[in-house]
């Protein structure tokens, strides 16, 4: 349908973003290469969990859920992901102009997608504590490509002091997970791990935060809740909860602005970056 009106769409929405934005994300980017689909819409999931394979054709008309156009079992499909990915980001590049993209590359990555958004100046994500080497070592951001994007964080995940609370404070299903995280953490921001009564502030946050900037990423970004070393969650991918996409900073920007503790932390903020040249 899109390939029809020569993605006019597409070309459309791109520009809209133009008019306002000098740089705009690509969430989910690995869908421009292949898309795992579902024969079905997403309402009717709770339908489906409980059959069969065998019963669930039945109800498909012998359709099931699979990567589309084709999946990445050989090589020449790969190959065939890799050139259409590339095909339809050229159109996205094209309408962009001198607007920048960024593509949000995680998840389970195919190894052809990442070389791919390198050859065509996209950068992709990186993400301190999944970034390992193929033996287990945490990726030292001065590995890092210049085009990419690095944060602790998306929308998606604890921000790091939610991180830090469930690694040192009560015993939760979460706390072993949080620990090998902040283990990870603290080898990218080269500091010894950190004993029980290691404080937040005192002890982690500067360092973690000087790691970020110092790195090689054409962009470093804090969200606003490890800006101002909130706990408060955004999303819970997965789940339909009524605090998903209904937190609230703890006051408005113009009490964030008169806030002591905030200017304090705003004075350390900028600090870092000036100490890592990106100002």
């Amino acid at each position: 349908v899109m390939r029809a009106t020569d993605f006019d769409w597409w070309r459309q929405r791109v520009r809209g973003v133009r008019r306002i934005f000098h740089i705009f994300r690509i969430d989910h980017i690995l869908g421009f290469y292949r898309i795992y689909a579902f024969p079905w819409r997403p309402e009717r999931n709770g339908q489906f969990l409980p059959l069969s394979w065998d019963e669930m054709l039945q109800q498909t008309g012998g359709r099931w859920p699979q990567f589309a156009p084709r999946d990445d079992s050989n090589w020449e499909n790969s190959e065939a992901n890799r050139r259409e990915g590339e095909d339809y980001l050229r159109l996205v590049l094209g309408a962009a102009g001198n607007t920048r993209l960024v593509g949000e590359d995680l998840g389970t990555v195919p190894p052809y997608v990442r070389p791919s958004l390198q050859s065509l100046g996209i950068a992709g994500f990186k993400i301190p504590q999944w970034e390992n080497t193929p033996d287990g070592r945490v990726i030292r951001g001065d590995e890092y490509q210049r085009v990419s994007v690095t944060t602790y964080a998306t929308h998606d995940h604890k921000p790091l002091r939610a991180l830090w609370e469930d690694a040192f404070g009560n015993e939760s299903v979460t706390r072993e997970q949080a620990r090998g995280d902040l283990r990870k953490l603290s080898e990218f921001a080269g500091i010894a791990w950190l004993p029980k009564d290691a404080d937040f502030d005192r002890d982690f946050y500067s360092p973690a935060v000087h790691a970020l900037f110092q790195s090689e990423a054409w962009i470093a970004i804090l969200m606003i809740t490890d800006l101002l070393a909130r706990k408060d969650r955004f999303n819970v991918p997965g789940t339909a909860a009524d605090s998903n996409w209904s937190r609230r900073l703890q006051m408005t920007v113009a009490r964030l602005r008169t806030s002591r503790a905030v200017k304090q932390r705003m004075k350390l903020v900028r600090k870092l970056i000036e100490a890592s040249s990106r100002l």
